[in-house]
């Protein structure tokens, strides 16, 4: 307990000119009043609700379609055909953002080769940045919100860092806590764990400082302090609107359309007559028709097959619109069979004119995911310099990292090498400027004094010659 006393007093010590809300939070942390912090923080429980059921085809309107009612019979089954529209739009946003590695880059003139930067590319690999990013990416796409949690352990006496992707869908609630700059003061998540017979609520509350580790008890909650060794949250949380937002009405009224045209197909699918009385009479068995059919008048009597109702041209007019709109709406280029068909000739600048819908929905997504990502790397340097690479603290401080989101279609190579090599022969750009962007090599500088020492050596031999 006076360990515990020990940080309430540094915390209050901390927050003495802090924000109200701050103050509010460690009072409510030393009550272990942990039900109100969670009331305090916020709560978009029933947005990702909608977004999951929306996302989610087996939960989806049509599936609740009631059957038809039948005299005497079992009740119609109708037809219930979901489709997955969201996922769709969803993947195809997340292709454009991240179908390529995010690219980095170290600034300042300082070389990639550099000890700390070598140091930092290696970090993001042993955490798999790459993949999470895509998992976080597409979470945030269907649910409106997800995180990265940087979780901070020790792993045989050494500090190891592993990468965990939450979101409601994975059974945990996310609540963060900002101030009026949007500046992240808090970030708690709540998860369930199984201790022997029984299921235990918990609740994790991350501040720069500390980290509280809340489980309820049989009454109240048991509150265990964590001082947090990186001076940061770390917690990256990402929030955006519904990758189909806008289209819910559309995606709901295609998915009525077809299934009730299933219907009709299911009616006329066995062959059905239509046939005056006299001679449904004479038939020996009203439900079959024989192979011989007697008709008693030859003016009156009738038999024919009843054929299906056409699909109206209202309705296939309807089912395009449906289909166009829903793509345009959510700034979806389609990638059917299709449509790729002819863009099959397509490169470069002309297939990016194409595919403009998609690049006008990437480019306000980095609104949003340039700041977040440039967070991440914020804390990744502060993870490296106070826990896991302290040894190379003082060249990570200097360390200045730039990140660029790769386009989603590969360049075509031969044009970018015809290009480059054009511009350095008429003078436009110098052969270091050359070499860079032809990033054929981690090491342009050894490359270029390849280049020089070998052009400095035909020259020689001209000369002799």
């Amino acid at each position: 307990m006076n360990f515990i006393e020990a940080i309430f007093n540094t915390l209050r010590n901390k927050a003495l000119n802090a924000l109200g809300v701050e103050r509010d939070l460690i009072q409510l942390i030393q009550d272990r009043d942990i039900s109100r912090i969670q009331s305090m923080m916020q709560n978009r429980d029933s947005y990702v609700a909608e977004a999951i059921k929306e996302y989610n085809p087996v939960t989806h309107d049509v599936m609740n379609r009631p059957d038809k009612p039948r005299k005497n019979k079992e009740p119609y089954k109708v037809e219930k055909l979901p489709r997955s529209r969201q996922k769709y739009i969803n993947e195809v946003e997340l292709f454009f953002l991240l179908g390529n590695p995010i690219k980095w880059k170290s600034g300042s003139g300082i070389e990639n080769k550099d000890e700390a930067f070598e140091a930092y590319i290696q970090f993001l690999k042993d955490t798999r940045f790459n993949t999470t990013m895509r998992q976080a990416k597409r979470l945030a796409g269907a649910e409106t919100e997800s995180a990265k949690l940087y979780h901070i352990y020790n792993n045989g006496g050494k500090p190891a860092v592993k990468v965990l992707v939450i979101s409601k869908s994975k059974g945990y609630t996310l609540r963060p806590l900002f101030d009026q700059y949007e500046n992240m003061v808090a970030f708690g998540y709540g998860y369930f764990l199984k201790e022997g017979d029984r299921t235990i609520e918990h609740f994790d509350l991350q501040t720069p400082n500390f980290i509280f580790r809340c489980k309820r008890g049989n009454i109240g909650w048991n509150v265990t302090p964590v001082e947090n060794p990186t001076g940061k949250i770390n917690v990256i949380y990402y929030r955006q609107d519904k990758a189909w937002a806008g289209t819910e009405r559309r995606c709901d009224r295609e998915e009525m359309i077809d299934s009730k045209a299933a219907d009709t197909n299911n009616y006329f699918a066995d062959p059905k007559i239509k046939a005056t009385t006299d001679v449904i009479s004479s038939l020996a068995d009203p439900d079959t028709v024989g192979q011989v059919i007697q008709l008693t008048n030859k003016e009156t009597s009738q038999i024919d097959y009843m054929a299906p109702p056409e699909y109206s041209s209202m309705k296939e007019s309807e089912k395009q619109d449906l289909n166009s709109s829903i793509l345009f709406d959510s700034f979806t280029p389609d990638f059917s069979f299709e449509n790729m068909k002819g863009l099959g000739t397509l490169s470069g600048e002309a297939l990016k004119r194409a595919m403009i819908l998609g690049f006008i929905k990437r480019a306000n997504l980095k609104e949003i995911y340039d700041i977040l990502v440039d967070r991440e790397k914020n804390l990744i340097l502060a993870i490296m310099m106070n826990v896991t690479h302290i040894q190379l603290r003082e060249k990570l401080a200097k360390l200045h990292i730039e990140h660029e989101f790769a386009e989603p279609f590969n360049e075509d190579v031969q044009e970018k090498w015809a290009a480059v090599g054009k511009a350095y022969q008429d003078g436009i750009i110098s052969l270091e400027q050359a070499v860079k962007m032809l990033a054929l090599t981690d090491t342009p500088q050894e490359e270029i004094e390849r280049i020089m020492s070998q052009k400095k050596g035909l020259e020689q031999e001209k000369r002799e010659k």
